[in-house]
């Protein structure tokens, strides 16, 4: 018995070329991968149009005071595969974290606001956020500040200044200065030296002092001057 092995061509019409099977299936099978390759980067692209919410960020701020709350920024995307997400921003008085991570459908960027030395004004910036290669958002940054509306804090405490006249009638070493809050009753002494004023500081507004003087020298010291007060104002 004898068996008769054939080989099937099969002929494109009017091209004289023969067109095998192998051929035809490999054919297809790059172009179904082809096809996928780029409906991927086809629902990549429409990613790119989900919004970043918010779109746009104001932090308001009073010269002087505190810095206003942080603000969160999210990015969402249709692709559920694991891609990077970076951010930067072009101002330095603005602060991203983090500047690189991961993420899968959605991430989250903090930013921040430094008011420190800035006078009252509005200052505008941009971050910047990547996802992945092929997408690119520019996200608008508004800082206001605005003037401080309260006066600077009064002090609380201030000094004065005594002067008296020089012992003439015999050597001394110095002077002491003796201050009190009530008559003859002294919590405080202050070297003056040789000179013939000193300024006390340290008295709290509003309430009333009492002053005196002393001369010293190897012999011992002299009794107080007469008393002075004032009340500090």
């Amino acid at each position: 018995m004898r068996h008769d092995v054939r080989a099937t061509t099969y002929q494109v019409a009017g091209s004289g070329h023969t067109n095998h099977p192998s051929a035809t299936l490999w054919f297809l099978e790059v172009l179904g991968i082809t096809a996928v390759i780029l409906l991927g980067l086809a629902s990549d692209g429409l990613a790119c149009h989900q919004p970043i919410d918010p779109s746009s960020l104001t932090f308001y701020a009073v010269q002087g005071a505190t810095n206003p709350p942080k603000q969160i920024l999210t990015v969402r995307t249709t692709n559920t595969s694991t891609k990077t997400l970076t951010a930067s921003d072009n101002a330095t008085w603005l602060t991203v974290s983090p500047t690189s991570t991961t993420m899968t459908t959605s991430g989250k960027i903090t930013a921040a606001v430094s008011t420190s030395g800035r006078s009252a004004g509005t200052y505008n910036a941009t971050i910047t956020i990547k996802v992945a290669t092929w997408c690119t958002y520019g996200v608008p940054v508004r800082l206001v500040i605005s003037p401080s509306t309260t006066s600077p804090p009064t002090s609380t405490t201030k000094s004065a200044t005594l002067a008296w006249n020089a012992v003439t009638n015999t050597p001394i070493t110095g002077y002491r200065v003796y201050v009190g809050e009530a008559p003859r009753l002294y919590t405080r002494t202050i070297s003056a030296g040789t000179l013939t004023s000193a300024t006390v500081s340290n008295l709290t507004v509003g309430k009333t002092y009492y002053f005196s003087v002393t001369a010293y020298n190897s012999a011992g010291e002299s009794p107080g001057s007469a008393e002075v007060s004032r009340t500090i104002q």
